[in-house]
Parts: structure tokens; C-alpha cells; sequence
């Protein structure tokens, strides 16, 4: 039988957790959603442009265009900017600061603030987790075994899991042929333009983590602090 204190606290819990019984699938997004990983991502690009003399970029005015993009976007661009852009240095560019992350990674990513928890949480009442990342797949494999998280996930689409990534709705597609649920029952949390159109592009809500680069947009729900998709509803 319940004590009365434990009643307390069977009832506040299920008072915080109520807000998700809609969501049936929460998606997320990794680099700058679970990770902060601006400083790896950034550091990675600017050690590859360095090594053919661009570079150092502060990133301070581009970052809102660029962060959520594959590298290779990032390198086209950049190098389209300095009149620099072939086809095959513009490979060169992406697989170096993919082996540059590689190599950063384990030691400056950190997991944001929440997440662990609200993914634990989130595990524990049943609703269904994936990964939609436009990190490469041998980078997810590092990173989330690190963290302790990548139990929680049913499914994980990377980069390269499929033909096109973020924004397009192919990872929604590689999600779905393993986890089904009703697109009113699907919530894409993010942080960048790319997760907010892909979840236009795929009808399902989003929650945006604020961030600098995310101010003008506009998602479904904007959230401070991950714990906070266990209000959303």
C-alpha cells in the first residue's frame, strides 16, 4: 500500500510526464540538440580549409547558415566563395573535417544539458526514440556508445544511411520502416533551419533548443532546455 508521501510522488510524477502522451515518436536531432559540439564541428572545418590556405574562419556571421548542413555544403560553398570549387577538393575538404571530428570529437563534445535525462525519461513511459543526424554514421557510432545513450534509441539514420539527408524527408522514411506511428504523434526536436524544414517537409511538429543561430525561425515549440519536451503536448 502507498504511503501518503509516495502517493505525492506517484502523483507529480504522472502530472510531469502527462505532457508527452500524445508523442508516440520523439525524433532528435545530435550535433547542437543531444551534443554541443559548435566547437568540434567548427575547429574541424577550419584545421581542413587551413590545410589548403583558407582559413581561419570566426564563423560568428555564418554559422546560422551553415550549422545542421552536411560538411559537404559547408566546403562547396565556402570554396564556390573563394573561387576555389572542383568537384574533387571539394571531397577533399568534407573527408578531412570528417576525420578531423573524428578525431575531435570524443574529447570536446559533450552531451547538452538534460539530455541523458529526458531520454532515460522518455525511454521509461514507453514512447519510442530515434536518431535523425546529419553526422556520418562512424561518428554516431563513437559518440552515443560514449554518452551511454545509444541504448535508447529504436533506430538511428545518419548521413549516410541514406541518399539524401536532412532536409530532405528520406531519414523520416528509414525511420518509419522500423518504428511506426501516426505523423500527429511524432515530434522532431533540433536546432537548426534544416530540422525545422525537414520537419515540414516530413509533417510532423517541431521543438527548436534555442540557440543563436535558430532566433529567426520560427518551429512549433521552442524549448530552453531538453527536459522541457516532457511538457510538450
Amino acid at each position: 500500500m502507498l504511503k501518503n508521501n509516495e502517493i505525492f510522488l506517484s502523483a507529480a510524477r504522472n502530472k510531469y510526464y502527462s505532457g508527452v502522451h500524445m508523442f508516440k515518436l520523439v525524433i532528435f536531432d545530435l550535433d547542437g540538440t543531444l551534443f554541443s559540439s559548435e566547437e568540434a564541428i567548427l575547429t574541424s572545418l577550419n584545421k581542413a580549409f587551413e590545410g589548403i590556405g583558407l582559413g581561419p574562419y570566426d564563423w560568428e556571421s555564418d554559422i546560422a547558415r551553415f550549422f545542421g548542413k552536411p560538411f559537404r555544403v559547408w566546403a562547396e560553398t565556402l570554396l564556390r566563395e573563394a573561387g576555389r570549387c572542383t568537384p574533387g577538393l571539394a571531397e577533399k575538404i568534407t573527408q578531412k573535417a570528417w576525420d578531423n571530428y573524428a578525431l575531435l570529437g570524443p574529447s570536446m563534445v559533450r552531451l547538452n544539458p538534460g539530455a541523458k535525462e529526458t531520454l532515460e525519461a522518455l525511454h521509461k513511459r514507453g514512447v519510442r526514440l530515434a536518431v535523425a543526424s546529419n553526422m556520418m554514421t562512424r561518428h554516431a557510432d563513437i559518440l552515443l556508445p560514449q554518452f551511454g545513450i545509444k541504448k535508447y534509441f529504436d533506430k538511428i539514420c545518419t548521413a549516410d544511411s541514406v541518399s539524401r539527408p536532412k532536409p530532405f524527408p528520406d531519414q523520416f522514411d528509414c525511420i518509419m520502416e522500423s518504428v511506426k506511428a501516426e505523423k500527429n504523434a511524432i515530434l522532431m526536436v533540433g536546432d537548426t533551419a534544416s530540422d525545422v524544414e525537414f520537419a515540414r517537409n516530413c509533417g510532423i511538429r517541431i521543438a527548436l533548443l534555442d540557440a543563436p543561430w535558430n532566433r529567426s525561425l520560427a518551429p512549433d515549440y521552442r524549448i530552453k532546455n531538453l527536459s522541457e519536451v516532457m511538457e510538450l503536448k
